[in-house]
């Protein structure tokens, strides 16, 4: 036993072989580093919601839009006390929305992300409370529970508790609670400060109890009900359905195909369903299995490198292995000694594995696009199995070397033809497996960025370049927008601008029309003269009509109006259907181009109509059309913005193009997920056929010698040597060429509007044999170069 675990000789031959020890510690640890990263992050998924002891009795409620095919979280507030009355297994109810609401702090304002909900948040879910009640803490109507970091950004070292929050210059809430920060939880992580439901009339509306079912926002609210131990839940949506038509007509409607949704807390994350507010962030659960996939196959392209690297250098090995049976050990003995030795270089790499994991938790962040709990490294649990994992790969990598390596035979050694015997047929297959899955994820990598690509740079019917949206509600409805507008005007990056409520890049506003045998849902955009030009928005026809208010409809519109284009004014059914508020003065100005609100992927032909006013009061955007760099003309509008309204500019996607792409960004993330790994692939991938090269000629030298003796040329040797491994390239095109057919067709075939893909999996099979190439040339070109008489004299 002392002799196995006595590694002097070892380090010794990885201090030898350098090349070698490089290989397989720069591969095992970038391996390992996307393993620890990975995990890190199922980790944290996994373990959403888990700290409420009684999730599996929290449902939330959602809606199943079947005539759109859409299944959305969220409902509305007014049926949650109704379930209440009516079902007396619900124990509980709570709901909330999250909005935006302006602080005032001294002479400064802020945007301050705000949960507006039902005094019973902390009886429904356990959030830890720093400070303050469970039970009380939101019974008052101007009671405010605050986040950890909010109450340390507006209060600093002071207590909390009982101190005043000004929102705009009016309304004064008292704290009365400090929550943790909002994490490992599917609520909004940006929330900050929670008060009354109640307060929702002065933001939303159409949210609120008091305009149901009048007016009312179908998904605005995050809907729960905690029932009572044992209750079952799931499996009565029918039952709830005719429940909710007895007192919310609409959802009683046949042709309106609403069913309602119940998805268990503990489910929720991975539920597939379609948040239609900013109350919830959702899992990827798509993400997490193509992470745990790629971070796997990475892993095995390790221990792949590994295993043909050791094997191959078995017949280097051969003299200390036989040495070692002549004065007693036991073919057992060896093999567990180079088990040993592959899991303690496995140790070694994880040690490197940890340090790079922690150095790179904040490229993964921006990756993956959540914040990575790098502490849980330190967890004991999370830490255990790390290690046990990194042993168990060492022993696995170490079994089949020590399996050939054992075999050696002290008089095969002696004769010098133990090192002839070791075929390397395993590291070819290895080598040819390596290339399926190169080229596998290089054709993936290539076709999904190109497609995602395609989409976001698609025309969508208007104009998208050196455009700045600002939407700020608060802001634009108040005293000092005039004035903001008056210096905006002067700045010389600013070539003119729009007020509207609402822009084709958000779809503008949902106005859903129901009539006995069918729904028309509208969108409506309301704006001032400049905002066609600012979109560059066309007309299939235009009436030449001066005055203001005019309406633009598209054709679908047209239609569902009872109109034709021809039409000279607009149709009765535009006033009975509530659109008009200027007693009926708007005159129609003729037929929009179609165009594709949102991005590519929507129906360019839902019903869509633009009003046009001489001014619009209260915007709820502002586009702006700049000149030169329009990150500086940014930077100029921020200042301003923050000298007229005393308060930080707050945009997460200020540029049209941009915000166009934003709405891919799942689809791009996992572009970049697998671009990078396709990347780390071809580099692992590049240097196993460097290093096998190296040994596959070694092993060949005489036979290299020989064939220049007898008259070959260096370019007849370096084709040959060549062809060898472009052979095994060959091979894995040959399998991953269908097999990337078999795995993108599917997932493009989801895009109605997409790239001629097939031709890129031929590309990447292209580059694989280019890779290949420059991997082996250097070694075959050193080989085909040197005097035979080196090799045969030590024959």
């Amino acid at each position: 036993m002392k002799e196995i675990f006595n590694l002097k000789s070892y380090f010794t031959f990885l201090s030898r072989n350098k090349l070698y020890t490089f290989i397989n510690v720069f591969g095992l640890s970038i391996s390992l580093m996307f393993v620890i990263l990975i995990g890190v992050y199922i980790w944290q998924e996994k373990g959403i919601d888990r700290q409420h002891r009684d999730a599996h009795r929290i449902y939330t409620l959602g809606i199943d839009f079947k005539e759109d095919g859409e299944r959305a979280l969220g409902f509305h507030h007014a049926a949650l006390k109704q379930f209440g009355k009516q079902y007396p297994e619900v124990e509980n109810t709570c709901g909330f929305v999250v909005s935006t609401v302006r602080l005032k702090k001294n002479d400064n304002y802020c945007n301050v992300s705000v949960m507006l909900s039902d005094s019973s948040l902390f009886s429904v879910f356990d959030f830890p409370l720093i400070e303050g009640n469970r039970t009380t803490c939101l019974k008052e109507k101007n009671n405010a529970v605050i986040t950890e970091h909010f109450a340390n950004r507006w209060f600093g070292t002071e207590d909390a508790l009982g101190k005043e929050i000004v929102w705009n210059d009016s309304i004064r809430f008292r704290v009365s609670g400090v929550v943790k920060n909002f994490s490992n939880t599917i609520v909004n992580k940006d929330v900050e400060v929670i008060i009354d439901f109640s307060w929702n009339k002065y933001l939303n509306l159409a949210d609120t109890d008091e305009m149901f079912p009048t007016m009312i926002n179908t998904t605005g609210c995050s809907a729960f009900l905690k029932v009572r131990e044992g209750t079952k839940m799931m499996g009565r949506e029918k039952e709830f359905k005719d429940f909710l038509s007895t007192f919310w007509p609409t959802f009683g409607n046949e042709s309106d195909g609403l069913s309602p949704i119940l998805v268990p807390l503990d489910e929720l994350h991975f539920s597939k369903l379609e948040p239609f507010n900013e109350n919830l962030n959702l899992g990827d659960e798509h993400t997490v299995s193509l992470l745990f996939t790629v971070g796997l196959v990475i892993l095995l392209f390790a221990i792949m490198n590994y295993i043909n690297l050791t094997v191959a250098q078995a017949g280097y090995r051969s003299r200390e292995i036989a040495t070692r049976r002549l004065f007693g050990a036991s073919r057992k003995g060896v093999a567990v000694r180079l088990i040993v030795e592959s899991t303690l270089l496995c140790l070694l790499s994880l040690a490197v594995a940890i340090l790079l994991s922690l150095l790179s938790a904040p490229a993964a962040e921006r990756l993956i696009g959540c914040d990575m709990e790098m502490e849980l490294l330190c967890n004991p649990v999370f830490a255990g199995i790390a290690v046990i994992g990194t042993a168990a790969i060492g022993c696995l990598s170490g079994i089949i070397p020590a399996s050939v390596m054992s075999k050696a035979k002290p008089i095969e050694v002696v004769r010098g033809t133990f090192r002839h015997r070791t075929k390397m047929f395993l590291s070819k297959i290895f080598i040819i497996v390596q290339n399926v899955i190169t080229i596998v994820l290089l054709a993936s990598a290539l076709i999904m960025s190109l497609q995602m690509r395609h989409l976001t740079q698609a025309p969508l019917g208007f104009e998208t370049q050196n455009l700045i949206c600002l939407t700020q509600y608060h802001a634009f409805s108040g005293k000092d927008y005039r004035l903001f507008v008056e210096r905006l005007r002067k700045l010389p990056a600013v070539s003119m601008f729009s007020a509207s409520r609402g822009t084709p890049q958000d779809g503008g506003n949902n106005y859903t029309i129901v009539e006995k045998d069918k729904s028309y849902p509208f969108q409506l955009i309301t704006a001032d003269a400049d905002f066609m030009k600012i979109y560059g928005l066309s007309l299939k026809n235009d009436l030449h009509v001066n005055h203001c208010p005019k309406v633009f409809a598209n054709a679908a519109a047209l239609q569902a109006l009872r109109m034709n284009p021809s039409d000279r004014h607009l149709s009765r059914y535009y006033k009975e259907y509530g659109f008009t508020d200027s007693a009926g003065r708007e005159a129609f100005g003729g037929t929009l181009s179609d165009l594709h609100l949102v991005n590519i992927l929507s129906d360019s032909h839902k019903p869509l109509l633009l009003r046009i006013e001489d001014r619009v009061d209260s915007p709820w955007s502002l586009t702006i059309q700049v000149k030169g760099d329009p990150a500086e003309a940014y930077g100029e509008i921020r200042k301003l913005f923050a000298e007229v309204f005393h308060e930080e500019l707050d945009e997460s996607h200020p540029f049209v193009d941009k915000c166009i792409e934003q709405q891919f960004e799942k689809e791009l993330r996992t572009a970049h997920v697998v671009s990078l790994f396709s990347l780390i692939a071809i580099l692992i991938s590049m240097l196993g056929l460097v290093a096998m090269s190296t040994y596959f000629i070694q092993q060949r030298n005489k036979e290299i010698a020989l064939r220049k003796v007898f008259g070959s040329t260096g370019n007849q040797i370096r084709r040959k040597l060549i062809r060898t491994f472009l052979g095994y390239v060959g091979i894995a095109f040959l399998i991953g060429a269908p097999l990337s057919w078999f795995l993108i067709s599917d997932w493009i075939s989801a895009y109605s509007y997409r790239i001629v893909w097939w031709p890129w999996i031929i590309v990447s099979g292209i580059l694989v044999v280019l890779i290949a190439i420059g991997s082996v040339a250097v070694q075959s070109y050193v080989a085909s170069n040197e005097n035979p008489v080196k090799h045969l004299k030590q024959e």
